[in-house]
């Protein structure tokens, strides 16, 4: 009899402690929570100090204003996030108050990120090492896929008035994912050699239909031309 009073106050205390560690944890989520005003999950990165660089221009996508996007982490979303994507660093900051009414930063830790979604735009964790860019901007996804990989370079400039350092343009690499091959293109030449020999008339004559220029394709016309492409090959 003693020993059955034993076991059961051992249980019990067992099940006490796994009690008390929830408890606690859920605790400390919620103190992390008050303290940035945010949910722990996402709040997660460093803080981002602005460059105090002299460099001209700036290293942003779409400007140097933030923008609202839904963004996944780990599975979860958050819808209506104001972000900036550093293009130059690959990096995307988050913008939220504390508890204090502050205005923050934080650089999100790129690992966790799983996407990014703007009223026009999405942009996914990058999952091919040919592609060096962290996330790409996703055309089309089917048994063919189009990616665009966007970057700024910053470069320096020894002509005159314009000597110093300043930040290029924003530069585009479009890839093709074919064949479970990463393909990368930027004509209508190195386009048409990744397809086939066979399907290739069809292709040039669906891009001659609709005069597309690869050097200022637009990205709605460009994901109709791998749809087509896509229902040719399949």
């Amino acid at each position: 009899m003693i020993k059955f009073f034993l076991v059961f106050y051992i249980v019990l205390s067992v099940v006490h402690v796994g009690w008390a560690q929830n408890e606690s944890i859920d605790s400390l989520y919620t103190k992390f929570d008050k303290l940035y005003g945010s949910d722990v999950l996402l709040n997660n990165g460093k803080k981002y100090f602005p460059e105090t660089n002299s460099a001209k221009g700036h290293p942003f996508w779409g400007g140097q204003e933030s923008f609202p996007a839904d963004l996944t982490i780990s599975g979860k979303t958050f819808p209506y996030q104001q972000l900036k994507y550093d293009l130059h660093k690959q990096e995307f900051l988050l913008f939220y108050t504390d508890l204090n009414g502050q205005k923050c930063q934080i650089i999100l830790n790129t690992p966790f990120i799983d996407s990014v979604k703007t009223e026009n735009s999405l942009f996914v964790r990058n999952q091919y090492p040919e592609i060096v860019q962290p996330f790409v901007r996703l055309v089309y996804r089917g048994n063919i896929s189009c990616y665009v990989g966007l970057k700024k370079e910053l470069d320096f400039t020894n002509i005159g008035v314009n000597t110093g350092y300043g930040y290029s343009k924003e530069i585009r690499t479009y890839y093709l994912i074919f064949n479970k091959l990463v393909y990368q293109f930027r004509n209508k030449s190195t386009f048409l050699k990744i397809f086939p020999s066979p399907k290739r008339a069809a292709i040039r004559t669906q891009i001659s239909l609709n005069r597309l220029k690869f050097k200022k394709i637009d990205e709605a016309k460009l994901r109709q031309l791998i749809v087509f492409c896509d229902n040719t090959v399949g």
